[in-house]
């Protein structure tokens, strides 16, 4: 197992220490459970007991601690716990293991062009007129179709399907079983039937039953920034005319949907089962918390975030906080749910009232 002394650690990730510069440590583990050769990871005071009571010689440690009462020759301090951390994390990370060069299972057609340094797995499939950057590490079972464009340090996990024409910017990061590119879900009916009616009137007619839905095939693609990162099976459709976008440094966790024709801003966060409906505009630092839906054809401003479950029918101003479903001010849902809380109350006093009343109406 390689290691690494405090202060290598320390400068790697751009954080203070204190203590024995040449403490020698092998990985990281938490306060309970660390041993001699671990860093623990003892950011907040509430982990002071476990690191007490452990064999470890050295900690990340909260800005303030007497590290030296718990036993430690020396320390690291986090002054922002979580950042600390994925400094932390990215120094002792296990790299995916791809060995450099090109497996002899793959299949990558004559035409297409691969940069430097590339390490890719067994059975990946590149087609024609692909280019991919320098350092691409591409794991096994892969598929990028023909025209695709992807830029430099791309890391792609296993079972990963990138379709058609996409470009992808530098840095990019995608999960096991993530589709891009894939057909946008979008129908017409030969006459008008059920969905317009029903969004004109709220009803449905005879007369407005489908027989049946013709496809609107996507002639368009998907287009990612730099950085930006993709979870497992994540699925973001092809436009219809123009472009699927997702800007610079966006992040989408496990099983996001992003439908055809969307634009999503820079640095926005997409949590897990977020699905965004087709034509809808996401500003910048957009945070979707989980499970959270977005109708289509709507405008969401910058630097919105809305809770998890939240469900957004209509278009969102910059800078608000949403929740509940429909989504509305976070202010105002907090509110609606104590009157929701109070209705069985306001119920039983309704109740109560209308005895009262009906007695004195027999009295009469």
């Amino acid at each position: 197992m390689e290691s690494y002394t405090i202060k290598q650690v320390a400068e790697a990730i751009g954080a203070d220490f204190d203590g024995d510069p040449d403490c020698v440590i092998a990985c990281v583990a938490e306060p309970a459970n660390a041993g001699p050769d671990a860093l623990a990871l003892a950011m907040e005071p509430k982990y002071g007991e476990d690191l007490k009571a452990s064999s470890a010689r050295a900690a990340v440690v909260w800005p303030g601690a007497d590290w030296q009462s718990m036993g430690l020759l020396a320390v690291i301090y986090a002054p922002r716990s979580r950042y600390v951390l994925s400094g932390v994390s990215e120094f002792f990370e296990k790299r995916l293991e791809i060995p450099e060069g090109i497996h002899p299972t793959s299949i990558i057609d004559p035409t297409a062009v691969i940069g430097k340094n590339a390490a890719i797995g067994p059975f990946v499939i590149i087609g024609a007129r692909a280019v991919i950057g320098e350092n691409a590490r591409i794991a096994s079972h892969c598929s990028i179709a023909e025209d695709v464009r992807i830029g430099k340090n791309p890391l792609l996990y296993s079972g990963v399907r990138i379709g058609a024409r996409v470009e992808i910017g530098d840095g990019f990061i995608c999960q096991p079983n993530a589709v891009i590119g894939s057909d946008g879900f979008s129908y017409v009916t030969p006459k008008p039937g059920a969905i317009e009616e029903a969004k004109s009137s709220g009803r449905i007619s005879e007369l407005g039953k489908t027989q049946g839905f013709v496809r609107i095939n996507s002639l368009g693609s998907v287009v990612l920034g730099d950085r930006v990162e993709v979870g497992a099976n994540c699925t973001i459709d092809r436009g219809t005319i123009a472009n699927t976008e997702i800007g610079d440094g966006t992040k989408l966790d496990n099983q996001v949907q992003v439908g055809h024709n969307v634009r999503v801003g820079q640095n926005c966060l997409l949590c897990g089962q977020v699905g965004i409906a087709g034509s809808t505009v996401v500003g910048d630092r957009v945070v979707l918390g989980g499970q959270v839906g977005v109708a289509d054809h709507l405008t969401i401003g910058s630097d919105v975030i809305a809770a998890g479950k939240s469900g957004i029918s209509s278009n969102v101003p910059s800078g608000r906080v949403m929740m509940g479903s429909p989504a509305m001010r976070m202010d105002l849902n907090v509110e609606a749910y104590k009157a929701l809380r109070r209705l069985p109350r306001l119920v039983a006093k309704v109740a109560e009232l209308e005895k009262i009343v009906s007695k004195n109406g027999e009295t009469r």
